[in-house]
């Protein structure tokens, strides 16, 4: 896919059969965005899972960058000159790329997980279905709650997060049927400083949460801290430290699901928040393979 970055910002798709002389003609899933100064930026697969993104002028050895959801990037010619990529170019750029590639992670050690986790499901009982990954894909599609595990537990495995398949775990125990409407999902933030950023702030205000409430569940001695609002419960809870960075997690619920957790299945408070925090996870994991390539598994299965 080539495209040029436009003075206003906005990038123009241009012919693919046109690459300049001097930018890396490399196969398989890539993106090139062509550049003023006479500067490119090539993004493409590597190593099947990862992206991999360079940029430098045609003919000359280029450079590897990383782009970063939510973040412009500016590259440097020299100490007068500069290119900026502003946040939508980036987010633009690596959903092409993404879109060309293959989701990450492999198939056979998240269905091990999964089947130690969700033993009872009755997709688990056919061995051969369960290694089959065309036949598994197509069967899991029917159920909402194990396409989310399976897409949360093969990224977590990916990306070495061991934690995240503990929360996911706590939140199928605890919640799985509960977190299934915008009425009744949980809703989490992260802080590394006392309080959210703006756009955090801004979403709390939205649910009743005043910047002073948020000070006040910040100056407690003891975590983790419970607030009531109209729209529902805010709790703060702190975690990391022994060695790792502390950090603070925000976790709002609707007080139907917070009188179900905690009043009804009598939930810890730290429970209560890392299964909520699972549920997000598995949230964030299908709008995440939402991004990669499309596989018509029927069509797989057809040919075999």
């Amino acid at each position: 896919m080539l495209y040029e970055l436009m003075s206003n910002g906005s990038l123009a798709g241009l012919p693919q059969a046109f690459l300049p002389d001097g930018i890396p003609d490399i196969p398989g899933p890539r993106v090139v965005l062509l550049l003023p100064y006479n500067r490119y930026l090539l993004g493409h697969g590597f190593m099947r899972n990862y992206e991999r993104w360079i940029w430098g002028k045609p003919g000359v050895d280029p450079q590897e960058i990383f782009l970063y959801e939510d973040t412009s990037r500016t590259l440097v010619l020299d100490d007068s000159t500069h290119v900026v990529l502003s946040v939508s170019v980036v987010a633009q750029v690596r959903s092409v790329l993404l879109g060309q590639m293959p989701p990450p992670g492999e198939h056979l050690p998240t269905v091990l997980i999964l089947r130690g986790i969700m033993k009872d499901h009755p997709i688990f009982r056919d061995d051969a279905l369960v290694q089959n990954e065309p036949a598994f894909m197509l069967q899991m599609e029917k159920d909402g709650i194990l396409h989310m595990t399976y897409w949360a537990v093969r990224f977590a495995l990916f990306r070495g997060e061991f934690e995240a398949i503990a929360r996911i775990k706590t939140w199928l125990r605890t919640a799985s049927e509960l977190f299934d409407s915008a009425t009744h999902s949980p809703r989490v933030w992260f802080s590394l400083t006392p309080l959210p950023g703006a756009r955090e702030l801004s979403e709390l205000e939205s649910l009743s949460f005043s910047v002073d409430d948020l000070q006040r569940m910040v100056s407690q001695s003891a975590m983790p801290v419970v607030l009531f609002s109209k729209a529902g419960y805010l709790v703060l809870s702190d975690f990391g430290g022994a060695g790792t960075a502390a950090f603070r997690v925000w976790v709002f619920l609707p007080a139907p699901l917070w009188n179900e957790l905690r009043e009804r299945r009598k939930l810890s408070i730290r429970d209560l928040v890392i299964s909520a925090w699972g549920y997000c996870d598995a949230v964030h994991a299908v709008a995440e393979r939402a991004r990669y390539a499309s596989t018509d598994f029927g069509s797989v299965l057809s040919t075999r």
